[in-house]
């Protein structure tokens, strides 16, 4: 048989498996692969055409009126002398302080009149101001006439305390510098604090040093509280009803101001009605947004999709024929095997290259969609046209190398899984190995091939250069070629293992 014949054989077996490449249920989900990042991008473009309707709605300002606008200005002077916003949103926020006219943490308790008591009682109603159920106390002391506390180192009792070393007497110590070991605390439903003075002593002022006195969140402190007075441990009387560590509640106004100058969205961050901070936002960026593309190409398109795609469609060309039990109908047909090797291949070439460079330049398009028409009828005259074709190129050999190495593992390997990891590690430490061992590598000639350098931040660790970036790119038609050696080397592999192979479906082989 002639090289004439054994091709149209091969073209012959191409056709037939076509529909196996294209609609195979093992691989269908390659097309989610492929269309993925057209659909970001179509979803980020339609964002991008309805922020600018949305924003023009208004009418459009001139960008040296917004260019002059400076911090501390007023919203009001904003307003009159650069006009209607594109939109306005006006709020308040609050947050709780501490009132600077007490103490820290500390708050003190006036009895007026005066009482006669032994016992003096603390019970904690609501024990924080963030809905925290630990009450937390330093020091509980009580004063009569003099300065003298009259609760220091008395006999204490309480609720069930959160541990042992944060028991009731640590509130009456006198001290409140030793941390969460020298406090009480308690998370029990009824949490109280008792402190027995030793004799019925005339009560005129009780002190209470709360979580934020020793060096805890003010939001812990105490937030409602009663005390009690008692003469026999028995009979108790309110005598003051608190609030606890008093917080109050900063409200700061704000408000947010935006202008359009067709390009340019100015967000003006007021504060109690000063300008306080402006951010400006290119809402379409034709240059960031082929960075984008380009990074998207390379480690999404290159690295995960096209490489996924080939392992779902390649693999399936002769494995899933073992599985379905009919690869021997094709062992028996008249054709050498070789031949049929390379129809398969083909078959799987097609699909792919179809699907995937089909994809990219799909992706492609809709990006340019979405902006400017005199950019980019500027771009595609300069560089765009050489750039959508190699980046269809890059796809398509990315589907000839990739083909070529999942085809051969499905012939000489039962689990796909394990040449897909194998291949991902290699293809993963390609940075660190010699530049020899390099050129074994797919993606080591397709990064090659990008029109444009995937971007990567300034502040990107050095290893992770070398995994992103090829160290000495080959040239254009040097990459091709390379690409195309490795390629006939994997086949050549797999044309001796489809010659040596016998069909046994009982083994899996």
């Amino acid at each position: 048989m002639n090289n004439q014949s054994r091709a149209k054989q091969a073209w012959t077996i191409a056709k037939i498996e076509l529909r196996r490449a294209f609609f195979s249920k093992r691989a269908f989900w390659v097309y989610a692969l492929a269309l993925f990042p057209s659909l970001i991008f179509f979803g980020n473009s339609l964002q991008a055409k309805f922020r600018r309707m949305s924003l023009s709605a208004n009418g459009l300002t001139k960008p040296a009126l917004i260019d002059s606008i400076r911090t501390g200005e007023t919203a009001e002077a904003v307003l009159e002398r650069v006009g209607k916003p594109a939109s306005e949103f006006q709020w308040q926020s609050s947050r709780r302080i501490r009132d600077e006219s007490e103490e820290s943490g500390v708050t003190t308790h006036k009895i007026e009149p005066a009482v006669e008591a032994r016992f003096i009682r603390l019970n904690v109603i609501l024990p924080s101001y963030i809905n925290d159920p630990m009450a937390r106390i330093y020091e509980f002391e009580v004063y009569g006439d003099g300065p003298a506390n009259l609760a220091l180192r008395r006999a204490a009792t309480s609720s069930t305390p959160c541990s042992a070393e944060e028991g009731p007497d640590k509130a009456f110590n006198g001290s409140v510098t030793g941390g969460s070991r020298d406090r009480w605390c308690s998370r029990a439903f009824q949490k109280f604090l008792q402190v027995d003075l030793g004799s019925e002593v005339l009560v005129k002022r009780v002190v209470i040093k709360h979580a934020s006195a020793g060096g805890e969140r003010e939001e812990f402190n105490t937030s409602l509280f009663n005390i009690q007075a008692s003469k026999d441990n028995k009979t108790f009387v309110t005598i003051v009803n608190g609030t606890g560590a008093r917080l109050v509640d900063e409200i700061t106004s704000r408000r947010r101001i935006s202008y359009f100058d067709g390009q340019r969205e100015v967000r003006l961050e007021f504060t109690d009605g000063k300008l306080t901070s402006r951010q400006t936002r290119t809402l379409l960026n034709f240059e960031e947004d082929r960075k984008i593309f380009a990074g998207v190409f390379q480690f999404f398109y290159l690295r995960l999709a096209i490489f996924f795609g080939c392992l779902g469609i390649f693999m399936n060309l002769f494995r899933g024929e073992m599985l379905d039990r009919t690869l021997h109908f094709w062992f028996l047909a008249p054709a050498r095997r070789e031949v049929l090797l390379l129809g398969k291949y083909g078959a799987g070439l097609i699909a792919s290259t179809v699907i995937f460079a089909g994809g990219a330049l799909l992706c492609f398009l809709v990006l340019l969609w979405t902006h400017n028409p005199v950019e980019v009828q500027a771009y595609w005259q300069s560089n765009g046209m050489a750039h959508s074709f190699w980046y269809v190129v890059s796809a398509a050999l990315g589907c000839v190398g990739y083909g070529s190495v999942f085809l051969a593992a499905g012939l000489l390997l039962r689990n796909p899984i394990i040449p897909a990891a194998v291949l991902l590690g290699w293809e993963a430490i390609n940075g660190f190995l010699p530049a020899i061992l390099q050129k074994l590598s797919v993606l080591y000639y397709l990064q090659s091939l990008c029109p444009v350098p995937a971007p990567l931040d300034q502040g990107t660790p050095a290893i992770l250069q070398l995994l992103l970036a090829p160290a000495e790119p080959a040239s254009r038609w040097g990459a091709i070629l390379g690409l195309f050696a490795v390629t006939a080397l994997v086949l050549w592999i797999a044309r001796r293992a489809i010659l040596r192979m016998q069909v046994t479906y009982g083994a899996e082989t």
